[in-house]
């Protein structure tokens, strides 16, 4: 009950940003399994970022599972900085995720169209097989070794 209680405590403060993110904890409830779910919206760059889950309150948000194995040994404040933490790196995931997004598409933008067409031909490989050894290899199966001088 009292972690029940200082989740709740937690739910009704915890809103903070970074990084052009920010994350609300906007519900936490029990699963069929008696785990502990803790539901947080996310923001990037004050656009709420899109969920599988059912909204909650009309909010999009994300779900953290805990049970009581994850927090032995910890304090009160153990726990809330546990959750804290968890939340925060999830909005480090959805940084880099949006990163990642923004930047393949200036690629495929900037130089894949440039490839459509083109061909590329390769009739050999070369692989080190030892320190002074390397074979030029053939699609035919053969292959030739060279000896590799330092």
């Amino acid at each position: 009950m009292k972690i029940a209680s200082l989740i709740l405590g937690f739910c009704l403060i915890a809103t903070f940003a970074f990084a052009g993110t920010s994350a609300e904890i906007i519900s936490y409830d029990k699963d069929d399994n008696g785990n502990i779910r803790v539901w947080t919206q996310y923001k990037i760059d004050g656009v709420e970022v899109d969920s599988r889950y059912p909204k909650i309150n009309g909010k999009e948000v994300y779900c953290a599972r805990y049970t009581v194995f994850n927090f032995i040994d910890m304090t009160n404040d153990e726990i809330v900085a546990r959750i804290k933490e968890d939340i925060e790196k999830h909005a480090e995931t959805l940084i880099i995720k949006t990163f990642t997004k923004k930047k393949n598409d200036s690629i495929a933008q900037n130089n894949l169209s440039k490839l459509v067409g083109t061909t590329a031909t390769k009739i050999t490989a070369t692989r080190k097989i030892s320190d002074t050894k390397e074979w030029v290899l053939k699609t035919d199966g053969t292959f030739t070794e060279n000896i590799i001088t330092p």
